[in-house]
């Protein structure tokens, strides 16, 4: 498991309650994607099973945990549909039933706490909110269930008001360059304060895309920005991006946005020190020559008004940023 960097105070505050019998049944961590919830949340499960099973098979609890098989841990997050091989795009109402049988069963270790993790609650549909919605609203003695979400105004307005809220601010650049340090070798000051700025300050996803050769994506795609015509490239990259998954094509919308707020940052002011030494600054400041700030406007808004019903209804990936690359 990765350690976990920042947010001390919240962990602290969470730890205490639980020692103190304070800790609520259900609380709801939200914040950017990838900056360290569920890290965060690995590293208090942790320390209460230490608490818990400090005199009784410590090592083989923790093993039990990191394993994913812990008889009083259960972890809800989005599975791979047995037809499609294929990740589903929610977390299932049966899946919230199966979770109910779990919280109902005595076939756990007694005396000990119940704990749930939800990664991520967003992934919730109609029927599966409202399943976990009367979970909320019928507590189990000695049971902590642990929302995680990424974008909290996603989630039921009775599911936030049942749950004890605690908002991730994104790291500053010290924490994000110690995490990052941590986890990539032989990355440069200028790649990690590109990735900062990409990603705002989000290790998760910085991670992500330098694992995924995602900084290859991000010179062609200005390239194809650079062309007016319906080019090879062009093709090229809409048949990459259409292989993505939804989360995957998420965070390149992110990466577009980001694209073409520096385009036209660059026609406000050419000599910004903060983007001088970015990684394709030549390509920035030649796209932002080429097209206009109404464009630069157009497209942003293009991205903005139909990234939710593209990936909510699943359509085409490669019409839409064909779409987009031709305007």
């Amino acid at each position: 498991m990765i350690e976990l960097i920042g947010f001390e105070k919240e962990f602290s505050d969470l730890l205490k309650r639980y020692k103190s019998n304070n800790l609520p049944n259900s609380i709801l961590i939200h914040g950017l994607n990838g900056i360290g919830k569920r890290t965060f949340l690995n590293k208090l499960v942790k320390n209460i099973i230490n608490i818990e099973f400090k005199d009784s098979n410590l090592d083989h609890h923790l093993n039990l945990f990191k394993n994913n098989t812990h008889p009083n841990i259960k972890i809800i997050e989005k599975e791979i549909d047995s037809k499609t091989g294929k990740i589903k795009s929610n977390i299932t109402i049966d899946q919230i039933r199966r979770l109910k049988t779990f919280l109902n069963s005595t076939i756990t270790i007694q005396n000990s706490s119940k704990i749930v993790i939800v990664d991520s609650a967003d992934y919730l549909n109609i029927s599966s909110s409202n399943s976990m919605l009367k979970i909320l609203e019928e507590p189990k003695e000695n049971t902590y269930i642990f929302l995680i979400s990424n974008q909290i105004s996603l989630l039921l307005p009775t599911i936030r008001s049942r749950c004890l809220k605690i908002k991730f601010n994104t790291h500053n650049l010290t924490n994000f360059t110690n995490i990052i340090k941590d986890n990539i070798n032989e990355i440069s000051n200028e790649e990690i304060n590109f990735y900062f700025e990409l990603t705002y300050g989000s290790p998760g996803n910085t991670i992500l895309y330098y694992n995924n050769d995602f900084l290859d994506i991000f010179q062609l795609s200005i390239k194809c920005l650079l062309s007016n015509d319906l080019d090879d490239d062009k093709i090229n990259l809409s048949n990459i991006l259409s292989k993505l998954t939804n989360d995957e094509f998420n965070n390149y919308l992110s990466m577009l946005k980001f694209i073409l707020i520096l385009a036209n940052k660059l026609k406000v002011n050419r000599d910004d020190k903060s983007l001088i030494n970015m990684p394709n600054y030549l390509q920035l400041e030649s796209l932002s020559t080429n097209l206009t700030k109404k464009n630069l406007i157009d497209r942003f808004d293009y991205l903005t008004n139909n990234q939710k019903e593209l990936l909510s209804l699943n359509l085409d990936k490669k019409i839409f940023i064909l779409n987009f690359l031709t305007q």
